[in-house]
C-alpha cells in the first residue's frame, strides 16, 4: 500500500466517523444536554426492588434513583447509601443537583420567575405602607427582612404562596399545596399511590411505601389551585366559584356552595367557558408563562406572553411543520404523542410556537395537553375588530364577572401569636384583615399604557383598605388589573359598559339621562377621600389623584368619560344591532355630524 493509499482510507474514515458524531447529534438534540445516570446496578433496588408507579421517563431503568433523590447507590449499607439523600427533590433549594443535572437550566428560570420572586406583591404592599415609591421595583421573598411593618405582613399573609417555599415531606397536592419547586407542578399521586403513602403515614413512617408518584408533563389545575385561590381567586374564578363570607356552618349541603379545605366558603357563578368546553390552565399557559424565561419581572402582565389572538384570529395564520421546530419542541411533542404530520401554528402575537395550537384541512384547532382533545377554534365576531374596539383588550368585552372586595380593614397586633410563613415559625405579632361587600359582577374598566399604545382593561379594587399600623389609620384606595378568567364567548352589550357606573368607575348606583344630563347617585356613602367606598373616580370629574398598582395603569379621564356616556345616550333609543349603533363602531366622528335634531346630546357641565 502506498503512501497515498494509506492516506485515502485514514481520510475516508475520519469523514466516516465525522458523519456517525454529527448523525447523532443532529439526529435527535432531544438529549443534547442531558446527563441521565444510567441505572447499572444500583444498590437502591436491592431494597426498593418492589417499587412501581413511575413514569416511563423517571423510571429506574432509564436513570438511577439518585438522580433524584441522590445518595450513594454503590453502597450496600443503609447508612452510607442513604447520606445526604434527599426525600423531596425538586425543591428549589436542591434543584440544581437533582432535576437540573436533567434538565439543564431549568432550576435559573424557575427561581427568577415571578412564582417564585412574588416581586410584585411586594412591591405593592410596601407601596401601600408608605415603605416604597415605585411600584415597578425588582423584590425577591426569599430575600424579605423582617425589619419594617410590610415585611411582617408580608411574612404573616403572604409568603406561602411561591414556588420556592419548602416542600418539607412527601405527600400528595391537595387544596393546601404551597410550594415545592418543580413537584408543586409535576409530581401526580395515582389513587394507590395515595394509599400507598397513607399506609405508610399509619405505619408511624416505618413501613415504606411501596407506590411511587409519577412525575410527567401532566399538570392539572389541581396543582395550580392551592395557591391561585387566594389573591386574584383565578383558580376558583376559572371553575365558576366566588368567595363569600359565610362560615362553614352556616350553609345547607347544596350544590350551590363549595367548601374548601381551609374552610373558605365559596357560592356557584359561572364558569369560565374555557373550563366548559374542557381547557386546563396549561392549555394557554405554556412553559415560559409558568416556569419563566430566565429574566425578571415587576408584575404578572409582564411575564405572560400569552394572548387570546394567539389562538383566535381573524387573519391568515402562519405555520411551522414538525422538521422545522427545534430541538425541545419536537422532545414536547413526542412526550405529548402529538403527530408531526400537523401545521403548528406560529403566533405573530407572542412571537412563538404554539406546539397545541395547529391548522388541518384548512381549519384551526386547539389540542388538549391533559385529555387530547382537538377542539375548533372559532374566529372573532366582526365587531371586536372594527375601528372602535381597536383598543379593547378582549377581556374587557368577555369577562363575565370578577371578585370585588370594597372593604378591607387591616390591623397588627403586637400581642397576639402570629406564624411567619417564610420561616415557618410562630412569633409575636399578628395582622388581622377583615372584610366585607364581597361582589362577583363584571369589572371596572380602566387604560393601560404599553408600547405607546392606549389598552382598554379590566380593573378591579387591589386595596380599598384601612390601614392601621403604628398608631396611625391610614386609607388607601388603588385598583388593579385583573385577568378574572371568567370569559365568557358571548360578549357583554354596548349598555353593560357605557351606561354601567361600575364599569365606567363611579361605582355602584343609579346612572339615568334626564333632561339631557347624566345624573348618578352611587349606592355606598363616601370614605375619607371623599369617593363612594366601591369607587375609584367622581362622577364626570378629572381625578389626577386616584391610582392604580401599576404605574402605566390608569382610570378614565375627563374626556373619556364623556366619550363613552355620549354613546351611553345613543343607546338609550338605538337598540344594539341597528345601523346607527353599527355606524358608531365604525366612525363614531360621521355619526355625531349626522345626527338629527330629535337626537339626544347629552351636555355636560
Amino acid at each position: 500500500m502506498d503512501k497515498n493509499t494509506g492516506f485515502k482510507i485514514i481520510l475516508v474514515l475520519i469523514l466516516i466517523i465525522g458523519f456517525i458524531l454529527i448523525k447523532i447529534i443532529t439526529t435527535d438534540q432531544t438529549y443534547a444536554n442531558y446527563k441521565p445516570l444510567i441505572n447499572n446496578d444500583s444498590s437502591c433496588i436491592n431494597c426498593h426492588s418492589s417499587m412501581s408507579g413511575f413514569a416511563s421517563s423517571h423510571s429506574p431503568d432509564k436513570i438511577t434513583c439518585i438522580s433524584c433523590h441522590l445518595g450513594d447507590n454503590h453502597s450496600l449499607n443503609k447508612i452510607e447509601a442513604h447520606k445526604n439523600m434527599v426525600s423531596v427533590p425538586g425543591n428549589l433549594s436542591n434543584a440544581s443537583q437533582t432535576c437540573a443535572k436533567c434538565h439543564v437550566g431549568i432550576d435559573l428560570r424557575v427561581t427568577n420567575s415571578l412564582m417564585n420572586t412574588m416581586s410584585g406583591i411586594i412591591s405593592v404592599d410596601k407601596y401601600v405602607f408608605g415603605e416604597n415609591k415605585n411600584l415597578d421595583s425588582l423584590f425577591n421573598i426569599h430575600h424579605l427582612e423582617n425589619k419594617s411593618m410590610a415585611d411582617s405582613h408580608l411574612r404573616n399573609k403572604c409568603a406561602s404562596c411561591h414556588i420556592g417555599n419548602e416542600k418539607e415531606h412527601p405527600n400528595p397536592i391537595t387544596e393546601k399545596s404551597r410550594g415545592g419547586g418543580c413537584t408543586a407542578c409535576h409530581l401526580n399521586y395515582t389513587n394507590e399511590a395515595k394509599i400507598a403513602h397513607q399506609n405508610y403515614l399509619n405505619s408511624d413512617k416505618k413501613k415504606l411505601s411501596k407506590v411511587h408518584p409519577s412525575l410527567t408533563l401532566k399538570v392539572t389545575d389541581n396543582h395550580c389551585f392551592g395557591c391561585h385561590s387566594r389573591s386574584g381567586r383565578i383558580s376558583t374564578n376559572y371553575e365558576g366559584w366566588h368567595e363569600t363570607i359565610l362560615k362553614s356552618d352556616e350553609i345547607s349541603n347544596s350544590s350551590k356552595y363549595r367548601v374548601l379545605e381551609d374552610n373558605r366558603v365559596f357560592e356557584k357563578k359561572s364558569a369560565d367557558i374555557h373550563h366548559t368546553r374542557g381547557l386546563s390552565c396549561i392549555d394557554c399557559h405554556d412553559s415560559n408563562d409558568v416556569m419563566g424565561d430566565g429574566k425578571t419581572y415587576a408584575h404578572q402582565e409582564d411575564a405572560v406572553n400569552i394572548s387570546c389572538t394567539d389562538c383566535h384570529f381573524s387573519s391568515k395564520v402562519k405555520t411551522r411543520s414538525y422538521s422545522k421546530l427545534d430541538a425541545d419542541e419536537q422532545r414536547i411533542i413526542r412526550l405529548k404523542n402529538i403527530s408531526d404530520s400537523y401545521a403548528f401554528i406560529y403566533s405573530d402575537v407572542s412571537e412563538k410556537v404554539l406546539l397545541n395550537v395547529i391548522r388541518e384541512n384548512d381549519k384551526n384547532y386547539l389540542l388538549t395537553k391533559n385529555t387530547n382533545k382537538k377542539l375548533l377554534l372559532s374566529k372573532p365576531s366582526s365587531n371586536c375588530t372594527k375601528n372602535a374596539h381597536k383598543n379593547l383588550s378582549c377581556s374587557s368585552c368577555h369577562t363575565n364577572w370578577s371578585p370585588q372586595c370594597i372593604s378591607c380593614h387591616t390591623k397588627f397586633d403586637a400581642n397576639e401569636d402570629g406564624f411567619d410563613l417564610k420561616d415557618k415559625k410562630w412569633v409575636m405579632g399578628k395582622w388581622f384583615e377583615k372584610g366585607n361587600n364581597y361582589f362577583a359582577e363584571f369589572p371596572t374598566l380602566g387604560v393601560v399604557n404599553k408600547d405607546s399604545k392606549k389598552i382598554i382593561k379590566t380593573f378591579a379594587p387591589g386595596m380599598i383598605i384601612h390601614l392601621e399600623k403604628e398608631n396611625t389609620n391610614d386609607f388607601h384606595r388603588l385598583f388593579a388589573p385583573i385577568s378574572a378568567h371568567t370569559i365568557s364567548a358571548k360578549g357583554k352589550s354596548c349598555k353593560e359598559c357605557h351606561n354601567n357606573p361600575v364599569a365606567l368607575g363611579y361605582g355602584r348606583g343609579k346612572l339615568v339621562l334626564k333632561n339631557k344630563k347624566w345624573i348618578f347617585k352611587p349606592a355606598f356613602k363616601n370614605e375619607k377621600d371623599g369617593l363612594p367606598k366601591d369607587a375609584w373616580i367622581p362622577f364626570l370629574a378629572e381625578n389626577n389623584s386616584a391610582k392604580a398598582t401599576r404605574t402605566n395603569a390608569r382610570p378614565f379621564n375627563l374626556k373619556e368619560q364623556r366619550k363613552i356616556l355620549t354613546v351611553g345616550a345613543c343607546l338609550t333609543c338605538h337598540k344594539e344591532n341597528s345601523r346607527v349603533v353599527d355606524n358608531i363602531l365604525s366612525n363614531f366622528k360621521m355619526v355625531l355630524n349626522e345626527k338629527k335634531s330629535i337626537c339626544i346630546s347629552p351636555i355636560f357641565d
